[in-house]
């Protein structure tokens, strides 16, 4: 409720057909594994740039780049995985108004490290090879843009849940194949300047 009173009183530019704008955002991940008892919610970092492209007035595509450090930490010795990704999602988004978007598509992502973190007698160990290289997914979230400069820029507000399609191990972990799931929320900055 606070952050639609704080956007009511901003000013709002609605997207037009064929305009392309360019964003930049950052902020953390609440990951964990799913179909994994032993498994609870970790926090990382994750950055991201991209563009969208409006198809028509309240409809539009958006191609995204972006690294995210999920994994999980287990219950029992509060030990965690840490997987670094580098993400591509292809997000439909369609505008409720012209400065909130609902959003979803698929994402493909590669793995880049995977590291289980100890403690200071058990340092961390390199795992990536019991991770799956190329992992499947669907981010659906909502998109808050209000416009924040004469210019048409905008604040972005963007909060995803991503889903995962593919399992993330090679090889069953007890018995399980488990999923990256994970609540994102970023902030940042969109802009039409280069149009």
């Amino acid at each position: 409720m606070a952050v639609a009173a704080i956007m009511a009183t901003m000013n709002v530019n609605a997207q037009e057909k064929g305009e392309f704008s360019y964003k930049l955002r950052a902020g953390g991940v609440l990951s964990t594994f799913t179909n994994n008892n032993d498994a609870k919610s970790k926090i990382g970092p994750m950055w991201n740039f991209g563009a969208d492209y409006m198809l028509t007035d309240n409809f539009g595509l958006s191609l995204e780049v972006h690294n995210e450090y999920l994994g999980a930490k287990y219950k029992e010795t509060n030990k965690r995985v840490t997987l670094d990704y580098v993400g591509i999602p292809l997000q439909a988004k369609f505008y409720i108004v012209p400065w909130l978007a609902v959003q979803a598509g698929p994402q493909i992502s590669f793995l880049l490290t995977g590291r289980y973190n100890g403690n200071k007698v058990h340092q961390s160990v390199k795992v990536k090879d019991q991770f799956k290289t190329v992992e499947f997914a669907l981010p659906v979230g909502l998109s808050f843009e209000p416009q924040i400069g004469s210019y048409g820029d905008r604040l972005l507000i963007d909060f995803r849940y991503r889903i995962g399609l593919s399992k993330a191990n090679k090889e069953p972990y007890r018995n399980e194949d488990f999923r990256n799931s994970a609540f994102i929320l970023t902030i940042g900055y969109l802009t039409d300047f280069f149009n």
